[in-house]
């Protein structure tokens, strides 16, 4: 799966008291824009994808551009994404529940 953290992993500040504290984003994470990935290599399927996502304190990727769409296909083919028909079939929403649009 490719989970999504919307945060600066080369630099996560945590503040302690009086000085902060730099920290850096473990090994095999992917960093574009404001967005880091994380790449797995386990196969298993959308529902296993997504709740080891949800257990790291991410989500399955939900696409916002062009641009992050060839980014992710220039990492990998044949990954798991945010987008399901499962509630209703052949009605595709993301993972937070928004529908899918295209244009």
């Amino acid at each position: 799966c490719i989970l999504i953290l919307s945060v600066h992993c080369d630099k996560l500040k945590e503040i302690h008291v009086n000085h902060l504290v730099e920290q850096t984003c473990p090994a095999g994470w992917q960093q574009f824009e404001s967005s880091w990935y994380f790449l797995s290599t386990e196969t298993k399927t959308w529902k296993e994808s997504r709740d080891d996502c949800l257990e790291r304190g991410a989500d399955l990727v939900i696409i916002n551009s062009d641009k992050e769409q060839k980014f992710l296909f220039d990492l990998k083919r044949g990954v798991w994404i945010g987008l399901t028909d499962s509630v209703n079939e052949g009605t595709w929403k993301w993972v937070e529940g928004t529908p899918l649009t295209t244009g």
